[in-house]
């Protein structure tokens, strides 16, 4: 599939030119393209965004995330640092700078790119610690065939999750969806001390709504519990709700800290319409 200004493929399906056109437009666009990427940064809670260095490689450009966490086989032991994404080969952003795109449009690309990054890593951490009966609830590691150096792991380690964002300009929200009916309260099969989640994320499940707040915050994210979907058994349902509000809660943290020339870039909720800031939605698929 010819893929490249030139009319050649790129040596794989992460990239977007050919090598040779690439080494070319790094040496033209790489330092502009450098100080653009300088302006976003995010850096909160033992989190920390990265761009890779120039180069003629296709991993250039591209958001690494580095993490202080505890381990989960050692909760009490002290944190360790992670980095995520190592399997992505994107040189979308080169490729946008060759194709003529205005450094609005690179700077919009680009925060979508890390906004994707940091979204899809704390949704890994958080499928890493939340069990049901000390067991995980959505294993985050999956296998891959296509990835010979690491045949547990898929291309971002979300096991059967999905993130799905989506976003629309400066102060614009759509209309929220209709939820699902509520599960009544005799229907709530879970018990908190079965539950296990991220430490210091506070979690309290009521009769009909679950509440959970991040870590080194008071901002409460709340939804409501949701019918079971055709054939699905209750407590599954009730796993996915807990889940899905852990999620936003932790997509909303990234919101608020992902900042672009020092000013958050996005609203600070899903669906919800700041200003100038970028409005965002995020949508979950559980089948992998």
């Amino acid at each position: 599939m010819e893929r490249c200004l030139c009319g050649q493929s790129g040596l794989t399906c992460e990239e977007s030119m050919c090598r040779s056109c690439r080494k070319d437009a790094v040496v033209v666009h790489g330092q502009h393209l450098a100080r653009l990427l300088s302006a976003i940064r995010y850096e909160h809670r033992g989190v920390t965004l990265t761009w890779t260095e120039a180069s003629s490689h296709a991993s250039a450009f591209t958001p690494r995330v580095s993490f202080l966490m505890p381990d989960v086989g050692d909760p009490q032991g002290p944190p360790h640092l992670f980095r995520g994404f190592a399997y992505w080969e994107d040189d979308q952003l080169i490729a946008a700078c060759a194709r003529g795109a205005s450094d609005d449009e690179i700077l919009s690309l680009a925060l979508a790119m890390a906004h994707y990054a940091l979204a899809t890593l704390a949704i890994h951490e958080l499928d890493e610690w939340y069990t049901y009966r000390s067991v995980q609830v959505y294993p985050p590691h999956r296998r891959d065939q296509h990835l010979p150096r690491d045949e547990d792991r898929g291309p971002d380690g979300n096991g059967a999750v999905v993130l799905w964002l989506a976003y629309t300009g400066p102060a614009h929200a759509e209309a929220g969806q209709v939820p699902d009916v509520p599960l009544m309260q005799a229907h709530i099969p879970v018990h908190r001390k079965d539950v296990a989640i991220m430490p210091r994320q506070a979690l309290c499940m009521g009769a009909t709504a679950i509440q959970v707040t991040p870590p080194a915050s008071t901002i409460t994210t709340s939804n409501q519990w949701t019918a079971p979907r055709d054939g699905e058994d209750v407590l599954a349902a009730a796993l996915r709700d807990i889940h899905h509000t852990m999620v936003l809660s932790e997509l909303s943290v990234v919101a608020r800290n992902l900042t672009l020339a020092g000013s958050p870039a996005f609203a600070a909720r899903p669906g919800s319409a700041e200003g100038d800031r970028l409005t965002w939605d995020a949508y979950l698929t559980y089948d992998g």
